[in-house]
């Protein structure tokens, strides 16, 4: 059987058009609802491509989308305009986009999900669920990454190429390397995502968005911690302790690290829908 097609559609952020992926379920099958995949630092839609045809054979409309500045969305050059109150404003104008009666599944990816939880915090009513993948909690003392602070004056210095430069030498000293279409890939992806983009977010995580789990925990949303055990920038510890915090169930990809969306997409979409059903 044939995958169902990835289709570009335009949607309208505040700050002009982000670019996005629609894949709709087979006609005539049972129609299970709308998700929303947002991805994260450095990422695109892209990220979600695996997923996303599995998603509409089970049943699910599944959107994605560059978020402002990344890849092929628009973005503004100043800096100012990527604070955490901007991003959370396109994804929520996203969901009104795209299912306006109806709250939807989502799924937010590494920075992807700060600006998720903030949105369910927000508007929880919009949402069925939420499901942070390998997006740990809001701190920045437990990354196994370079602090936000030093990346922000590698890109000031360096520009997207200085990062590029550091994240290529430590995928390949990571012992599980892209292939090299994939990282031809993504280094086109960064160089073409606005230097306000990456110099934003990194930002934005600094200021520690929702550090207090409480709102996000008593939002009244179901949630799903699920994150690879080997090498995600957050460890194993870090993400249980934060699902016990927010209450919210797990799932593990074992051998799998900060992508295991496109690792093993097919078990994180299994994993998806059986959380789903089981809030139904």
């Amino acid at each position: 059987m044939s995958q169902a097609p990835i289709t570009p559609i335009t949607l309208q952020g505040t700050a002009g058009k982000l670019a996005g992926w629609v894949v709709e379920p087979p006609a005539g099958s049972e129609r299970r609802g709308t998700v929303l995949l947002v991805p994260g630092f450095t990422g695109s839609k892209e990220d979600f491509e695996g997923i996303l045809p599995l998603l509409a054979e089970a049943g699910y409309r599944a959107v994605t989308y560059d978020q402002r500045g990344q890849y092929e969305s628009d973005g503004p050059e100043d800096v100012t305009a990527y604070a955490m109150a901007d991003f959370v404003g396109d994804l929520l104008g996203v969901v009104d986009q795209i299912s306006p009666d109806a709250p939807i599944h989502l799924v937010g990816h590494s920075f992807g999900g700060y600006v998720s939880r903030v949105a369910v915090v927000e508007r929880p009513q919009r949402f069925r669920t939420l499901t942070l993948l390998a997006s740990g909690p809001s701190t920045t003392e437990n990354l196994n990454f370079p602090p936000p602070a030093l990346l922000v004056q590698l890109i000031e210095t360096g520009g997207q190429q200085a990062l590029w430069d550091q994240m290529s030498a430590m995928m390949a000293a990571s012992g599980q390397p892209p292939t090299p279409q994939r990282l031809e890939f993504m280094g086109n992806r960064i160089l073409r995502t606005r230097k306000a983009n990456l110099i934003g977010i990194m930002t934005a995580m600094q200021q520690l968005p929702l550090r207090d789990p409480s709102p996000l925990r008593n939002a009244g949303v179901p949630l799903l911690v699920a994150y690879g055990d080997t090498g995600d920038i957050w460890t194993p510890d870090v993400h249980e302790a934060f699902a016990k915090q927010i209450h919210a169930k797990t799932a593990v990809y074992h051998g799998s690290g900060h992508v295991p969306n496109e690792d093993v997409p097919e078990q994180v979409f299994a994993d998806l829908v059986t959380f789903w059903k089981e809030q139904a």
